[in-house]
Formats: C-alpha cells, sequence, structure tokens
C-alpha cells in the first residue's frame, strides 16, 4: 500500500498582537517607555465591562499602576478619541467612546508614509436628516 500524499496544512494568519492595533512598522519605532505606555492603555480599555463610564478614581484603582503611568495611558486613549473625561460633582469620570479597529498606511503625493487611524464608536453617530444623500 502507498501513502496517500497529505494535502498541505493551510497558512495561518495571526492578528496582531500589538496594542491598540499599532502595526508592526509603528510599534518598532517607539521606545521600550512609549511602548510600556500603550501597553497600559491597551490594558486600560479592558477595565471597561457594560458600564462604559467609570469614575477615575476607580480607574487609578484598578490600574495597579503609579497615577503619573494611568494618567500617560489615558492621555493617549484620550489622544485617539477612544475615551473623554468629564468633570463630574462626584470628580472625574472616564468614558470609553471607541474601540480601536485599524491603522491604515497611506503614502502621500509627496512620498509620505502616513498612518490614518480608525476607530470604532461604539454609539451611532447622530446625523440629521437633511445632511443624507
Amino acid at each position: 500500500m502507498h501513502a496517500r500524499p497529505s494535502a498541505p496544512e493551510p497558512q495561518r494568519v495571526f492578528r496582531s498582537t500589538r496594542p491598540l492595533t499599532l502595526p508592526e512598522e509603528l510599534w518598532v519605532s517607539l521606545t521600550p517607555a512609549h511602548q510600556e505606555v500603550y501597553r497600559r492603555a491597551d490594558s486600560l480599555l479592558g477595565m471597561f465591562g457594560s458600564d462604559r463610564r467609570l469614575p477615575l478614581r476607580d480607574v487609578f484603582s484598578r490600574a495597579q499602576a503609579t497615577a503619573e503611568e494611568v494618567l500617560a495611558a489615558l492621555q493617549v486613549l484620550d489622544g485617539m478619541s477612544l475615551v473623554s473625561i468629564d468633570a463630574t460633582d462626584n470628580g472625574p469620570v472616564v468614558t470609553l467612546i471607541a474601540l480601536p479597529d485599524e491603522h491604515v498606511r497611506l503614502v502621500g503625493p509627496d512620498g509620505q508614509t502616513r498612518w490614518l487611524f480608525v476607530a470604532r464608536p461604539l454609539d451611532p453617530p447622530e446625523v440629521d436628516a437633511a445632511q443624507l444623500n
């Protein structure tokens, strides 16, 4: 009896495990200190469950990091428009407003590479009917 040749195994495609969907090209350009800030920012996103609003004091207590590290991570998330931080009568509240989706590589007419960050809003935007096609 002759053994039948086995079919080649399909190649597996692994999704990036880098924080905030950063592509490899951007990730390697960051210093180790900046990489750590992005890792921490990504971990803060994991704190939000069904309740998308957390008092800032809860973020600090759950993060298991220094206040400086938490604030740097929140600054990254705010800069990417993933969270908003609002003052309330009971203190600042952090609200999750979007999730990171991808980074799109664009090459401009000047030959420079730029990255467009795409985030998925958790609430659909309100658009006036007159603005629709």
